[in-house]
């Protein structure tokens, strides 16, 4: 039973020798290794310029020369401006990464996703390799071309911009513009006038005005009563649903004019006026119309009376 502990542990600790024996030709071996690690921004805007950056980094135990980057969007949407799409490293030691940029524009009539970018390393690797001849071994190096490629997912839309304006302002409400002066499109989009000390809310609070494309425009109305005169600013929430199908929520500000609220606040009294007026208007018109007939039947009267006269004196005459 000894002799067979015995054994095992000098099997055992052969077995270890041997291991670490093996390490450093491990470690001492030609390992070349690149990665792209990060792409950025990762989401771009239709008819806009951006700077895109790649960090590329030398994950090997090499130093690697003339390393040549280049990266493709097959779509043809996304494309670089002001160079081509390749770049190249002179030396990147091991270990260490470097951010390469790039101008790209991304047409404006590009429709929202994720779109696929190719993007291709290729350096030198130098290869050694044994070679017999006349019964004698020797190492010859030789160097080879390497080339890597990978994906990169990249964004195309998101979020969008609003412009908020006042319409009309009345007794019948507040009619409010709401377009979209963004580069994306929004969907089911939500028109929303918070609580706030200078103003009251009569009836919704929201508004629902649906889809917006870039460029488009809707409106939307409230029964609003300011609280004072003088200008103030009403706040607007709009809540709408982006091309990646997130829920956002953007706040806008409205100046809300005191002449505005002098129009609204004299409206009812103006229409009275105007009802009086056309009462007045009709009273003096009957007046009229009894004016002329007094008139006329004055005279017909005297010409009545004229020609009974006359009468009379041709009587008497004949007589």
């Amino acid at each position: 039973m000894e002799k067979s502990i015995i054994k095992i542990n000098k099997v055992f600790f052969a077995v270890m020798f041997l291991f670490i024996l093996m390490i450093p030709l491990v470690l001492s071996a030609s390992n070349y290794n690149v990665e792209v690690i990060d792409v950025s921004p990762t989401n771009l805007v239709p008819g806009e310029e951006t700077e895109l950056q790649f960090v590329i980094e030398n994950t090997g135990n090499k130093d690697i020369d003339n390393l040549v980057f280049s990266w493709e969007d097959k779509s043809g949407n996304i494309l670089p401006i002001g160079s081509s799409n390749t770049k190249t490293i002179q030396e990147l030691d091991d270990g260490d990464d470097e951010t390469i940029s790039f101008k790209v524009f991304t047409s404006a009539s590009t429709e929202p996703g994720l779109y696929e970018l190719t993007l291709t390393l290729r350096y030198e690797k130098e290869v050694e390799k044994e070679i017999e001849q006349g019964g004698e071994t020797r190492i010859e190096r030789t160097i080879e071309t390497i080339t890597e490629t990978s994906k990169a997912g990249i964004i195309v839309g998101g979020t969008t911009d609003f412009d908020v304006s006042v319409s009309d302002f009345s007794s019948n409400g507040l009619i409010l513009s709401i377009a979209n002066i963004g580069k994306n499109p929004a969907n089911s989009v939500t028109i929303i006038t918070p609580t706030q000390s200078n103003f009251i809310v009569t009836g919704s609070s929201s508004s629902i005005i649906g889809n917006l494309d870039k460029g488009d425009y809707s409106v939307a109305s409230f029964q609003i009563t300011p609280q004072s005169m003088g200008n103030s600013n009403l706040k607007i929430e709009i809540q709408y649903t982006d091309t990646m199908g997130t829920r956002q929520t953007l706040t806008k500000t409205v100046e809300i004019k005191s002449s505005q609220q002098l129009v609204q606040s004299s409206s009812n009294l103006e229409n009275s006026q105007i009802t009086g007026f056309a009462s007045k208007n009709s009273s003096s018109g009957g007046n009229t119309w009894f004016l002329i007939a007094f008139v006329l039947t004055s005279i017909l009267t005297v010409v009545l009376v004229i020609i009974l006269v006359k009468r009379k004196r041709k009587k008497n005459e004949a007589d």
